[in-house]
C-alpha cells in the first residue's frame, strides 16, 4: 500500500468500507499495538468512519488515552486493500448515532474516525 494525495474516500473506497470486514488498530500508552473487527464500521461521509463500540476494551482505553488508530479493509481475491489513519474520538451528534444504532442492531457509544491518511 502507498499514501493517496487525497484525506478524502472516492465512492469506490466507501462502497468497500460499507461491505468488507473492518479491522481496527491502535496502541497503549506502553506502546502495546492492539487489533480487532467492527463488524459495525460504516462510512458516515468521505472523511469519516464510525462504528457502536460495545466492548468497551482495549481499544476504547487507547482512543481514550489518545491513540491514533487504523482502519483496514482488504479483498483476498482482488488483492485490494485500504487503509485509513486518524484521530478517533466518541461522536455526540445523536442523529448519527441513533442512526448507527438502527442500521447495525447495536446499542453502544459511537466512534468516530477523522480521516487524515488514506493508503491504498
Amino acid at each position: 500500500m502507498k499514501k493517496l494525495e487525497s484525506t478524502k474516500l472516492t465512492a469506490e473506497q466507501q462502497r468497500f468500507f460499507n461491505v468488507k470486514l473492518a479491522f481496527v488498530s491502535s496502541v497503549s500508552k506502553d506502546g502495546m499495538p492492539q487489533v480487532g473487527p467492527k463488524e459495525s464500521l460504516r462510512v458516515v461521509d468521505d472523511s469519516h468512519l464510525a462504528w457502536v463500540e460495545v466492548t468497551h476494551a482495549h481499544l476504547w482505553d487507547n482512543i481514550k488515552n489518545g491513540s491514533k488508530v487504523a482502519v483496514v479493509v482488504g479483498d483476498v481475491l482482488s488483492h485490494t486493500n485500504v487503509r485509513v489513519i486518524g484521530t478517533a474520538h466518541v461522536s455526540e451528534d445523536q442523529a448519527l448515532i441513533e442512526d448507527l444504532r438502527t442500521k447495525t442492531g447495536k446499542n453502544g457509544d459511537v466512534i468516530v474516525v477523522d480521516i487524515e491518511e488514506i493508503d491504498a
